[in-house]
């Protein structure tokens, strides 16, 4: 069986995480970086509930430093709505930018736009997300999920 895991690249202070987060999936060499940790998820390809366990123990081992998630893909958002412990011991992590789905209410195309957690952050308030142009037809994009920013929701709670 071929072991993929993940790999762990230092580029100028922020760690990028790529590949599939799961059993094998080691996160200690962070464990010794300097906080805040930025941590760029955007080519994190896959994760499974092992490789979540896996992360959880890491963040038990991080402590209450500071932690800041980049580029976060919507399945790790997913995540982190369903196990708010994903932000940490004291929810000290912060989302500063993330992809978000979309779908098209003309054609029904869908995508994941990037944005950052600043754009978002008074339709948190409001549970009213900013649409976005279609790339395929001009339409009006709205946000697929409205529980998408419940990491975000139940933090300001």
């Amino acid at each position: 069986m071929s072991n993929q895991g993940i790999q762990i690249e230092d580029k100028g202070g922020v760690y990028f995480v790529r590949g599939v987060l799961d059993e094998y999936a080691d996160l200690s060499s962070l464990l010794t970086k300097p906080a805040p940790l930025r941590l760029n998820l955007q080519g994190l390809t896959r994760l499974n509930s092992i490789g979540v366990r896996n992360l959880l123990k890491f963040l038990a081992s991080w402590g209450d430093k500071p932690l800041i998630y980049e580029h976060c893909t919507s399945e790790f958002i997913d995540q982190l709505s369903m196990i708010p412990a994903l932000l940490g011991v004291k929810k000290q992590g912060q989302v500063q930018s993330l992809y978000v789905p979309y779908e098209c209410t003309s054609c029904d195309h869908e995508a994941d736009i990037f944005g950052q957690m600043t754009e978002y952050s008074a339709s948190i308030k409001t549970n009213s997300w900013p649409s976005k142009t279609c790339s395929k037809c001009g339409g009006s994009m709205q946000v697929i999920s409205d529980t998408f920013f419940a990491f975000a929701q139940s933090k300001s709670a």
